[in-house]
């Protein structure tokens, strides 16, 4: 993940809760300024910051972790657009059976 990504992915954060970087920085317990310098790509914050950034923010980073692969949900809603209505069921049909199973075989 490269500071343009992470700049990306607050920036929109912040948009989408209708959050300003003054209310995040309240939050974090930090400076708007660093917020600011987060946002226009001047630093980054930490790992650990950043994933309480995304916590706050309601934010999914695992698809900025897969570099060659997209996540097995991403797949899945992938495969299941080019499929026509019989093909979806069935699909749906077979996850519900390995679904079954797992819970079977999963003692709890």
């Amino acid at each position: 993940m490269n500071n343009y990504e992470i700049k990306t992915i607050i920036k929109d954060g912040l948009r989408k809760n209708h959050m300003t970087q003054a209310a995040l920085a309240a939050i974090l317990g930090i400076e708007r300024a660093t917020v600011n310098r987060w946002c226009v790509g001047r630093a980054i914050p930490e790992a650990d910051t950043f994933l309480k950034v995304c916590k706050i923010l309601n934010v999914r980073v695992d698809p900025y972790l897969y570099e060659t692969a997209d996540t097995l949900n991403a797949q899945l809603l992938s495969l299941s657009a080019a499929m026509n209505e019989k093909q979806k069921l069935a699909l749906l049909r077979i996850l519900h059976q390995l679904n079954e199973m797992l819970k079977e075989s999963i003692p709890g």
